[in-house]
Order: C-alpha cells, then sequence, then structure tokens
C-alpha cells in the first residue's frame, strides 16, 4: 500500500522521507568522504554538507508537491 499525497499536497509520510534523504545526503554524499581522508571535517565543509543535504531536501520536497496520488509526476 502507498501512502502518497494529492497533487500539491504534502503528508507526514512525505517529510519523514525528506528527512531520510537529508541524512542520507550529509553522510553519504559528503561526511564518509571526509573521513575517510583521516581529518575532522572544518567549518567550512561542515556548512557545505548542511546545505548539500538543504538543497537535497528541498528537491526532494518539490518531487514531492509535484507528485499525485498513483505516483505520476505533473499530471
Amino acid at each position: 500500500m502507498k501512502n502518497l499525497s494529492k497533487l500539491w499536497n504534502l503528508n507526514w509520510f512525505d517529510v519523514v522521507k525528506t528527512f531520510i534523504v537529508i541524512i542520507g545526503t550529509s553522510v553519504f554524499g559528503s561526511l564518509i568522504p571526509i573521513i575517510q581522508t583521516g581529518t575532522i571535517p572544518t567549518k567550512p565543509q561542515l556548512l557545505l554538507i548542511g546545505g548539500t543535504a538543504l538543497a537535497a531536501g528541498f528537491t526532494y520536497l518539490l518531487k514531492q508537491l509535484g507528485t499525485n496520488e498513483k505516483g505520476e509526476f505533473l499530471k
């Protein structure tokens, strides 16, 4: 059973999935390569990680807004 919201609406499930995207983006996409180099991330690097994660989350929310209850984009 899919828990999809109507076109141009969001539900709590969309918000939860957005947080998963934010966490996944920040940990797997940015933080792991920095840690693998053996250095502690600097403040500019952490700000870049945060900005990237927020941009990914915002993009995902926009995608969810444009998806209807059948999973079709902008239909």
